[in-house]
């Protein structure tokens, strides 16, 4: 059998061929873009030592290009992916903030844990879950993108560290083929506008590059009141050819701003679906408001500043890399990536809060907040009638009997997210048909946040442009002033960094022309350091908000407002405060082995066992008995989580039809800690499940393209609560697909992506649920020539309302539910040219 050279393992990086012919695509029709992927299909991919093609290798592996993605529709990065069979990838959160998991392994909070997001085969984060710093809010498709590839399963854990479920992994374009284009798009039926570019060719024989990117701003697919997304990325990259190899520079600069959407209210109708509530839909508008974009707040060492709504979720990254692949010796290969980031931004957007009464009647706010409530002096409030008015608005000052809720200001500053990450490995080809790669790969990942004095505040439930509430008891006391109800929530500073370091090794050889051996084992050591310095909830000292010269009731250390600001307004100096110190090493060793065997040129079956593992990182400083107060883990600690992964596949693939079938069990350990609920918990979740992915040239015209994934997965163990144990994990539906027809001509496409899941709980209790749904995303394509196209895409077109996750686990039919909906019907209208 003839060996196949790749480029490296960790980065699933294609061949060269493969760069040349996605540019190449650009400028074919339609129709021959749909004959393309009769080569694609085959092309050499790095998913196992020794390399081998998609229908060799002993992993499950996918790939797709912009033309592929097109199809989607997708309004965000995290939608990109759900073209991969397996992978959950809940939008839900706008721009950014996503929630993103793989083949049955648990989301119980948000991010990516279990999942690593790569840019050119290193992380963009060493860890997916960060607070506040979830990978995709620093990760952005654009044209600078040749194609996305993912391995799913637990081989990954060997090719990356943290990343026992998966890799995916956006490799670049680098100006193989010489061309450009720029395009324009708008949204049809919400605001925003987009431009994007590429260019790349050669300057000499031996030198290429190629230059990407994006401008966009606008109000975004929900109605918020003023342009929240905006800002844009360039991606530079040049290579030089050498004899023996190439040697390559990246450069990115990312300055964006989406918002960002937060669980908020939605009506429960029964029986599995949700609506909008009076007023306020969650699906195509949000609780933010031009009438409530700057906010006089506290950092957290009690300082006052002002805080801007409208950043939203603020993402600021510049890296630079070196890629160095070389032939150094016969038949042996150096690899070096090399990259350093420059990463902060912010998050603050607002979070419906369940006190002191869940959105509803402002009359349930009034009776919450007077009843038992004193003064600073310990006098009872006068509550035989409360007054509502409007604080701020075009109708500042009049009555308000409406609805209501209480936005709890999540706003976290990302001071420095910032990483230096190295990969080097050396690889030997010997003439017995083994492959052997050895490797060091080296991280060091800071994480600095400020979680401001988190404040909350009243305001009308409304769609457009919620307003500020004043409340007043009968004696003028404000219980609640200028929307404001508590000054001081939660204030927290982190300075951490962690160290990772990983010698690795992977070897491949062949026992005969048809079957393929592979073994690969990683041995990961995190070294922590830094400090959480805590004052929550509450302070203890007075504090003249609004300037006036007095301490009115609001602003009163003494005063207590059932029991929100018992103890204080504003902790100011770090009094009180308290700090955990964070020294500790951890280790892991993760393993895997795998094989093929191929029936024939068309037929491949595989199977493999992996154990793999992930670090914990700052999450762990939330979860009570894991630390010493030296910082050291605790006997019961040992800082990683693990994953043990069986799977078992069939690959068929010929010119027209192409199937791949895994069947998974996967067990997982999880520690974790929710931010909005307080929630810490360890668990086990057991799962087992089968991914189907396919596509069919059924003629020249007609394509059909998808997934399917079955998954049975439940609770296995519940140190905490027993009582969960046996449970259907939250947001883990039994089906999940993306099915995508598509008819073709010489000069135009048309098509849909159907998107869908069977129902699901939202909760680990099984109570409350969200019945099955499918999204139809449309999307047609008409070329001008062979330059210039124009094309229409429309996603969730039957304007469906789909939560994929609420804070509450049970509720009443007609109640109201704190919760996070997919975007409503979002249609845009792109212009494309082509030049070479």
């Amino acid at each position: 059998m003839k060996k196949h050279h790749t480029l490296n393992a960790l980065t699933l990086a294609v061949c060269t061929a493969l760069s040349g012919s996605v540019i190449a695509q650009e400028t074919a029709t339609p129709n021959e873009q749909s004959k393309s992927k009769e080569k694609f299909e085959q092309i050499v991919v790095t998913a196992a030592p020794g390399g081998a093609t998609m229908q060799e290798a002993s992993v499950s592996v996918s790939a797709f290009d912009e033309d592929d993605i097109l199809k989607l529709a997708p309004r965000s990065t995290a939608e990109v992916f759900r073209a991969l069979p397996g992978i959950r990838a809940e939008s839900s959160g706008g721009g950014g903030n996503a929630n993103i998991t793989i083949r049955g392994i648990p989301l119980a909070t948000g991010g990516s844990k279990f999942l690593q997001l790569h840019e050119d085969g290193l992380p963009v984060l060493e860890y997916g879950d960060i607070n506040f710093g979830n990978a995709d809010n620093f990760l952005r498709y654009d044209w600078s993108v040749a194609n996305v590839e993912a391995v799913r399963g637990g081989s990954a854990s060997t090719f990356a560290s943290n990343s026992p479920g998966g890799v995916i992994n956006l490799i670049s374009n680098t100006g193989e083929v010489g061309g450009g284009a720029i395009g324009t798009s708008f949204g049809v039926d919400y605001e925003e506008f987009r431009l994007d570019f590429r260019y790349g060719g050669e300057i000499s024989d031996d030198l290429y590059y190629h230059i990407a990117g994006f401008a966009r701003g606008g109000e975004g697919p929900r109605e918020t009141g003023y342009n929240g997304d905006q800002g844009g990325q360039v991606k530079f990259n040049i290579t030089k050819m050498l004899d023996n190899g190439h040697i390559r520079f990246f450069y990115k600069n990312l300055d964006d701003k989406v918002s960002t959407y937060l669980p908020s209210p939605v009506l429960v109708k029964g029986d599995g679906e949700y609506g909008p509530v009076p007023g306020y839909d969650a699906s195509s508008q949000a609780l933010n408001s031009a009438y409530n974009t700057n906010i006089s707040t506290f950092d957290s060492f009690g300082n006052p500043e002002n805080r801007d709504v409208r950043d939203g979720i603020e993402s600021k990254v510049n890296s630079f890399g070196v890629e160095v692949d070389l032939e150094v010796a016969e038949n042996l290969f150096l690899l070096n990536k090399f990259r350093i980031s420059d990463i902060s931004g912010g998050f603050i957007a607002p979070f419906t809060d369940g006190f002191p009464a869940g959105p509803g009647d402002v009359s349930n706010f009034t009776s919450a907040l007077c009843s038992g409530a004193t003064d600073g002096d310990g006098n009872a409030l006068n509550c035989e009638s409360t007054s509502v008015v409007l604080a701020n608005g075009p109708n500042a000052g009049e009555v308000y009997t409406g609805q209501a809720f209480t936005n709890l200001q999540f706003d976290t500053r990302i001071n420095d997210l910032g990483n230096m990450v190295n990969d080097f490995s050396l690889r030997k080809e010997f003439d017995n048909g083994i492959d052997l790669t050895v490797g060091y790969y080296y991280s060091n990942q800071d994480i600095a946040t400020s979680w401001s004095s988190w404040q909350t505040f009243i305001q009308t439930l409304d769609g457009d442009n919620s307003q500020l509430l004043t409340i007043t008891d009968a004696d003028g006391v404000e219980l609640v002033s200028n929307g404001l109800l508590s000054a001081s929530f939660l204030s927290w500073e982190w300075d951490l960094n962690y160290v990772t370091k990983a010698p690795y090794m992977n070897v491949g050889f062949e026992l005969s022309d048809n079957i393929l051996i592979d073994a690969s084992v990683r041995h990961d050591t995190t070294e922590a350091s830094g400090e959480l310095i805590s004052s929550c909830c509450g302070g203890n000292a007075d504090f003249d908000l609004n300037g006036n010269g007095v301490i009115e009731q609001i602003e009163d250390a003494s005063a207590i407002n059932s029991g929100f600001i018992s103890g204080g307004v504003i902790n100011l100096n770090r009094a009180g405060a308290a700090s955990q110190i964070v020294n500790y090493t951890a280790n892991n060793t993760s393993y895997s082995i795998g094989g093929s065997y191929l029936l024939s040129d068309s037929q491949t079956f595989f199977a493999r066992y992996s154990k793999g593992g992930r670090a914990i990182a700052d999450r762990l400083l939330q979860i009570g008995g894991t630390l010493n107060a030296d910082g050291s883990l605790t006997s019961t600690t040992s800082g990683y989580d693990t994953t043990k992964q069986f799977e078992i596949g069939y690959k068929y693939g010929t010119k027209d039809l192409m199937l791949n079938a895994t069947l998974f069990d996967t067990v997982t350990e999880d520690t974790q800690a929710e931010v909005t609920s307080g929630l810490t918990f360890m668990r086990e979740y057991e799962a087992t499940g089968l991914e189907l992915e396919g596509r069919w040239n059924a003629t020249d015209n007609i394509v059909m393209s998808g997934n399917l994934t079955w998954t049975d997965a439940e609770i296995s163990d519940d140190v905490n609560n027993p009582a969960l144990v046996g449970n259907t994990p939250r947001r883990q539906a039994d089906w999940i697909w993306t099915i995508t027809p598509e008819y073709v001509t010489d000069t135009w496409s048309v098509g849909a992506s159907l998107q869908g899941s069977t129902e699901y709980f939202v909760q680990d209790n099984n109570d409350l649920k969200q019945d099955g749904y499918t999204l139809v995303n449309l999307f047609a394509t008409y070329w001008v020539n062979d330059q210039f196209s124009v094309a229409l895409s429309m996603n969730n077109a039957t304007d469906e309302f789909i939560i994929t996750e609420s804070e509450e686990g049970s509720a009443a039919v007609g109640s109201y539910v704190r919760a996070r909906p997919l975007n409503g019907r979002t249609t845009v209208l792109s212009l494309k040219y082509m030049f070479d």
